[in-house]
This record gives structure tokens, C-alpha cells and sequence, in this order.
């Protein structure tokens, strides 16, 4: 996926550092066209988003299912699914048994639900999976508090999460949580933040 957002979208616990403002790094924008990545696919065009009223980009997704034939051109009933946020390119069905993918162990058929008559990826079950998902990765986890769930690293403890080969303070130890044993990243407390790390210049702390 070439959505810009940075993965510091995730949920902010207000379990800790409870005198601290967190907010997320997204790209800063004046008009839906500074959104567009570069080498954007037809579902990430200008008319894919929105710039919001405080100046970042937010993503609308998929606009028609022509978009996601486009896309991909192997999967003649592939359409886009406009009951979801953002909106996004998937398979029609009758059960969720319509939307698995053979051998992976993270696309199987209770990774899915079928919803309106289409597939929606319901994430990892558990930590098994995204270790079978990933197997160079070490002892990775099924973070829960993300909806749908991901797989992150794994962790007894916020310092667990940290990259010593990563200096940017948008990824120090205090902008991390170790929730339920999978790592969750706190988010941004300034646009500095997000500028000094290898997000770089053009993104913005949004609280």
C-alpha cells in the first residue's frame, strides 16, 4: 500500500503521559493534488483525496469499481467497496469462504467477513498467524488495539520497539507502548518531530 500516511496513525493510550498532546504525522497539503505519491496507482489520483480544512491529506480510497478493474485487471469482478473508510477495492461473496486465498496465513477464511455481498479483511486472528506471515521478522505479534488487527513487533517493553539504527525522536523510546505484548506507536507531540524523521519536510503533527 503507497498511502503517505506514516504508521504513527495508530491509537494514542491515554493510559500514560497523561500531560502529553499526541497526534499523528500526515503530509501537509493546499489542494488534493499535493496528496498524490509519486508513481500513485489510479486509486491514489488527486480525485482518491481530500486536503481537510487544517491543511493534510486524508485518503478517500477507491471511487468506482472501474478504478479497481483497472488495478487489477486480472479480477473481473473486483469493485470497490464504498460502505468502508477509506473506500476500498475487493471481491463480492456470499460467505467469507468467497474471499480466502489459498496458503496464506493471513487472507485465509476467517481473516474475512462478508458484508453488503462484499469481502472485508477482518486482520490476524493471532500471533501464530503473523509469525507463518512473516517468518524473517522476529517473533512478531497481532496488535488488537488496531481495528482491523495488524501484525507489529512483538514486546515485553516500550524499549523493545525501538530501532537503535533509528535516531528521530518520533521514535524514541517514550513514543512507544508495549500493549498486550505488541509494540503500538504513541504518535507525534509536533510538526518537528515528524520533519526530523525520515518522513521529512512537507508533514505535520495533527492532533
Amino acid at each position: 500500500d503507497s498511502d503517505t500516511d506514516s504508521d504513527t496513525d495508530s491509537d494514542t493510550d491515554s493510559d500514560t503521559d497523561s500531560d502529553t498532546d499526541w497526534g499523528a504525522c500526515k503530509k501537509s497539503c493546499d489542494e488534493p493534488a499535493d496528496c498524490v505519491p509519486t508513481g500513485a496507482d489510479v486509486t491514489k489520483d488527486e480525485n482518491n483525496w481530500e486536503c481537510v480544512a487544517d491543511g493534510y491529506c486524508n485518503l478517500l480510497g477507491c471511487q468506482n469499481a472501474g478504478e479497481c478493474q483497472t488495478l487489477f485487471p486480472e479480477m473481473d469482478n473486483i469493485t470497490c467497496n464504498t460502505n468502508v473508510t477509506p473506500q476500498e477495492c475487493t471481491l463480492p461473496c456470499t460467505s467469507a469462504a468467497n474471499c480466502a486465498i489459498a496458503d496464506s496465513p493471513l487472507f485465509g477464511e476467517d481473516n474475512w467477513a462478508c458484508e453488503s455481498d462484499l469481502c472485508v479483511h477482518q486482520g490476524c486472528n493471532d500471533d501464530t498467524e503473523c509469525q507463518d506471515a512473516f517468518p524473517a521478522m522476529e517473533d512478531p505479534a497481532c496488535a488488537e488495539y488496531v481495528d482491523p488487527p495488524m501484525c507489529t513487533t512483538s514486546c515485553a517493553e516500550p524499549i523493545d520497539c525501538t530501532d537503535a539504527a533509528v535516531t528521530a525522536d518520533l521514535f524514541n523510546e517514550a513514543h512507544w507502548l508495549c500493549t498486550d505484548g505488541a509494540c503500538e506507536h504513541k504518535g507525534c507531540t509536533s510538526t518537528q518531530e515528524c520533519t526530523d524523521s525520515a518522513l521529512g519536510a512537507g508533514y505535520i503533527c495533527v492532533f
